[in-house]
């Protein structure tokens, strides 16, 4: 039997957002001119393409391509072992700190969910960071760590543990109360009944929170590579920005939209198959 239409009407939406999308980007392209550094306000296709291969510039040499600083030519080749390098160090930054901060934000969350003094003693205060210019942050660790992997790690843990806290409260606070009850009434303990039964029943919503923070973990190692890194998408954004080259700075954010719909579909997926029990 033929499904209805209006079962595909949401793929052919999108399909045609997209293009619509695209469209509209090179006729701003057009539009928008140059900027007095001679680069386009809003790259083209042609500039984002010129742009990926200019990317061989950062590669340190190895694997039978030279670097350009001592005379080998651009090349794709080049440009390709640059984008894996600089995103793989970039990608051992963000792994680090997000796990920092989702461990970090995921056992205080407990914490503060299960006692009323902890929960008197930190509610507020991080509830209130919350509220921090993230971004504004970024010269203060600087400042403390310097331009090392430890002040960017610990910016991209803080970054995530602010979400991940709020979304751990919420996801606690969330679950129905009758799972308590019931617990209680066959004789489990309070401590047993926060350990195995809310907590897990609590665990779907975080998950789906931990999810959506990956791409925020993405941004802020980003932002945490400004601080002088040496190497990281971060550090051939800061480049990008400083000399004005408009068309690395689009594939930059083409990269990190991709690498944050990835990891959360990867996630997602790891998720729903840890937490089938709760369907």
């Amino acid at each position: 039997m033929k499904p209805p239409d209006g079962e595909h009407a949401p793929k052919w939406i999108a399909a045609g957002l997209l293009v619509a999308i695209v469209a509209g980007w090179e006729i701003a392209h057009h539009v928008a001119g140059d900027n007095l550094a001679g680069t386009s306000n809003v790259p083209g296709f042609k500039d984002i393409m010129d742009a990926a291969k200019n990317l061989s510039t950062e590669w340190r040499g190895g694997f039978g391509v030279g670097r350009t600083d001592e005379g080998a030519p651009e090349s794709w080749r080049g440009a390709i072992y640059a984008l894996i390098w600089h995103t793989g160090v970039t990608g051992l930054r963000m792994a680090a700190g997000y796990s920092l901060g989702v461990a970090v934000g995921v056992v205080l969350a407990a914490l503060v969910s299960w006692s009323p003094f902890l929960r008197r003693l930190v509610y507020v205060p991080a509830h209130a960071s919350r509220m921090l210019p993230i971004l504004a942050l970024i010269p203060l660790f600087g400042l403390w760590s310097g331009n090392s992997d430890t002040g960017a790690i610990l910016f991209i843990a803080f970054t995530v543990f602010v979400q991940v806290f709020t979304f751990g409260i919420n996801a606690i606070a969330n679950v129905a109360p009758h799972y308590a009850q019931s617990a209680l009434s066959l004789g489990a303990g309070r401590l047993r009944t926060y350990l195995q039964v809310i907590l897990p029943a609590a665990s779907p919503e975080l998950g789906s929170g931990l999810s959506l923070s990956l791409a925020l973990g993405w941004s802020a190692a980003i932002s945490a590579e400004f601080n002088g890194q040496q190497s990281g998408l971060g550090h051939i954004a800061y480049l990008a920005q400083y000399f004005t080259r408009t068309g690395t700075l689009a594939l930059l954010a083409v990269m990190v939209i991709a690498l944050g719909a990835v990891s959360f579909l990867l996630a997602r997926a790891f998720v729903g198959r840890a937490t089938r029990w709760a369907e």
